[in-house]
């Protein structure tokens, strides 16, 4: 679960970093469309991942629509780079 919350927080951070999105209102149940992320701002999302894992992520991975579609999108690809 920590990762989890790992990677729940750098969504959090990039989101009060680029959209100015306040962290706290920030949950797994929450549509991305409703949290001001469009396909730029998944791109670049999906590159802090990879940055930060130091994984590439598939590029046909289902479209997530919500904050904790991409946790499981992250979490996936976080264990399969161990």
């Amino acid at each position: 679960m920590a990762c989890m919350d790992d990677n729940l927080q750098i969504i959090k951070d990039f989101l009060d970093r680029h959209l100015d999105n306040p962290p706290e209102r920030i949950q797994p149940e929450n549509r991305l469309e409703e949290i001001g992320i469009d396909s730029l701002g998944m791109l670049e999302l999906i590159f802090s991942m990879e940055e930060k894992y130091g994984i590439r992520l598939s590029g046909d991975l289902p479209t997530p629509r919500t904050v904790g579609d991409l946790l499981q999108i992250f979490e996936k690809f976080r264990q399969a780079a161990k």
